[in-house]
């Protein structure tokens, strides 16, 4: 009996090993053997197939942008896994990047059991060669046995907003930077963007797929996104407040296993334990979904001084500088000259306007051209505007253009600075004759016979004739002839402005489109092009600070907003690499409602 009690207890080990083998769920995860690599640098990636000791087929994914060492080496194996035992087999192959940046491996397919199965989309981050590497730390992506889901994903995933500056003036720059910090293996979506009312809006990055920078926080190295980088220019005093932005994300953790060093004392206890050491760190993977959002943020923003304010003064806050010339120095009355103003220097330069010129009378001025180059890859914005005047006088002689002041606020010294221009002269000749027909009369010669008077009483009885006939037929034909003038009134053709809905119908046509990033592009291209007709801005030039700006000019306080709003989220949903709410129809109405507001109060 005690020869046989052995023999009992292999043979159960081996009845449930092979229970527990036969009913395990098959699984396929993916493991790099490390997640920062340089350019060049090779690394191990290995496909791990749990709950079964046979695969039908494996499909390895196309390795783009990484070149392939040779080709998979496969092993099979036991693991230990929430008191049971689990099958493995694994597919490992040595990889190398060809690119920096974060480059995707796309899913491997195995069949098992009768069942297709993929392993996750995994990200490898490839820095630049010869770049130095921090010392790469365990991954966090694997959950330790000690350690919960909700407390892993708080110390390693969050957003971060933040501003430069918590109190400014009107119309003073606030940058502001919304990031994703991460240490884990996530996928992220906006599903809130944060609300800027009150402010002008300039994108200075827009976010792109694979944009990541390496920081150090709290002693700890994050992979950090960028979600929005803006420059906030305050239209308005008082207690401003951005609101947080929102991101779904999904998390995938690693379940981790501890390795045994258990002392055995019997045979049986040391083959189990020969079975636990040959598992792997992973033991299945973990997915969560959790909606982040970023702290409120609030600024004071305070009214440039009332002390000392120029005339002049527009609004343009800074430090700048001026030019004036004229593209042509003589001209004929009545016609055209240009004068140019030159705008240079850094601040809101989005937001300032053509500076206004006190013509003498006898000149006809007409709406300022647009252009500039500004720079909005750094903070302040910089850069030039160039305002060309159209301008005609109606009197020969030597014309004086007034000088030209322009004022502006610099916050750095709380002063008020004002540039006053040179006066211009303009030489303006007589005005272009132009020739026009004579007739001259001519005098009948004298035939000495009154030949014209046979004449004129032929024609009169002719006449005379002619007017009795008029005069039976008028009675009947008066009903007609009422009937055809009033057709002809009614065929007068009438023309009208082109309609909101012209404007609009492509956006609406692209509603139920599956390519959602068309709709907002005809969306603002519609909006521009209403804008365009309505305010005869120039179409080369117009751009939404330009737009708002006017619309404020013409006492459109609050469409000036909407526009913006607008507009903001066009371009966000158009630019994002990150998908965004599908709120398309809403956003459809919006828009329409507001070019119904303008149109109502630009035709009144």
């Amino acid at each position: 009996m005690r020869r046989q009690l052995p023999y009992r207890f292999i043979c159960l080990a081996v009845t449930v090993f092979v229970s527990v083998v036969a009913f395990a769920q098959v699984k396929l995860s993916v493991l790099p053997s490390k997640a920062v690599v340089q350019v060049n640098e090779s690394f191990q990636l290995q496909f791990v197939v749990e709950g079964t000791n046979h695969v039908d087929d494996f499909t390895a994914p196309t390795f783009r942008n990484f070149e392939q060492l040779g080709g998979f080496e496969q092993t099979t194996g036991v693991t230990w896994i929430n008191g049971s035992l689990v099958e493995y087999i694994t597919y490992t192959v040595t990889l190398r990047p060809k690119i920096k940046g974060r480059l995707p491996i796309a899913s491997a397919i195995v069949k098992a059991n009768g069942k297709m199965i993929a392993s996750p989309v995994t990200n490898i981050f490839v820095k630049p060669a010869g770049e130095q590497l921090i010392e790469e730390e365990r991954p966090d992506y694997y959950l330790l046995p000690n350690e919960t889901v909700k407390e892993k994903i708080a110390k390693n995933l969050f957003i971060k907003a933040t501003i430069d500056k918590h109190s400014c003036y009107v119309g003073e720059p606030v940058l502001a930077t919304f990031k994703l910090f991460t240490r884990l293996d996530s996928e992220s979506k906006i599903v809130k963007r944060p609300s800027l009312n009150g402010f002008s809006v300039v994108d200075m990055e827009q976010p792109e797929s694979g944009n990541f920078s390496k920081e150090m926080l709290n002693g700890k190295m994050y992979n950090c996104y960028l979600i929005r980088k803006v420059q906030l220019f305050p239209l308005q005093s008082g207690e401003l407040t951005i609101e947080p932005v929102e991101v779904e994300n999904l998390v995938r953790l690693v379940r981790a296993k501890a390795r045994s060093t258990k002392e055995t004392s019997s045979w049986f206890d040391a083959v189990m334990d020969k079975m636990k050491e040959a598992e792997i760190e992973s033991a299945g993977t973990i997915e969560e979904r959790v909606v982040l959002k970023s702290d409120e943020l609030k600024i004071k923003v305070l009214d440039v001084p009332e002390k000392n304010k120029p005339e002049s003064f527009n609004g343009a806050v800074g430090a700048f500088t001026m030019e004036t010339s004229l593209l042509t120095h003589t001209i004929a009355a009545n016609d055209n000259a240009t004068l140019r103003i030159v705008i240079k220097g850094k601040g809101n330069l989005p937001m300032i306007t053509a500076p206004v010129i006190n013509w003498p009378s006898g000149v006809d001025s007409f709406d300022a051209k647009l252009s500039e180059n500004l720079d909005k890859q750094h903070a302040p914005i910089s850069g030039s505007k160039v305002f060309d005047i159209p301008f005609s006088v109606t009197k020969a002689g030597t014309f004086v253009i007034p000088a030209v002041h322009f004022s502006y606020f610099d916050q750095t010294t709380k002063t008020y600075h004002t540039i006053n221009s040179d006066t211009l002269q303009l030489q303006v000749t007589a005005a272009v004759k132009r020739k026009t027909p004579v007739f001259e009369d001519v005098v009948p010669e004298d035939e000495g016979t009154p030949r014209w008077v046979w004449v004129a009483t032929v024609g009169a009885v002719i006449l005379v004739l002619m007017a009795a006939g008029l005069i039976v037929q008028a009675k009947r034909t008066k009903k007609e002839t009422d009937e055809v003038a009033t057709m002809q009134e009614e065929q007068i053709p009438v023309i009208n402005k082109p309609g909101i809905e012209n404007f609009l119908q492509p956006a609406a046509d692209a509603l139920s489109n599956t390519h959602k990033k068309q709709f907002y592009t005809l969306l603002m291209q519609g909006m521009e092009d209403y804008m365009v007709d309505r305010l005869h801005l120039q179409s080369k030039t117009i751009n939404t600070l330009t737009t708002v700006s006017l619309l404020k000019q013409k006492q459109m306080t609050d469409e000036a907003d909407s526009y913006q709003r607008i507009m903001n989220t066009c371009e966000l949903a158009v630019f994002s690499p990150v998908e965004l709410n599908d709120d398309r129809e809403e956003l459809f109405d919006a828009a329409n409602k507001l070019l119904q507001q303008i149109e109502a109060k630009h035709s009144a």
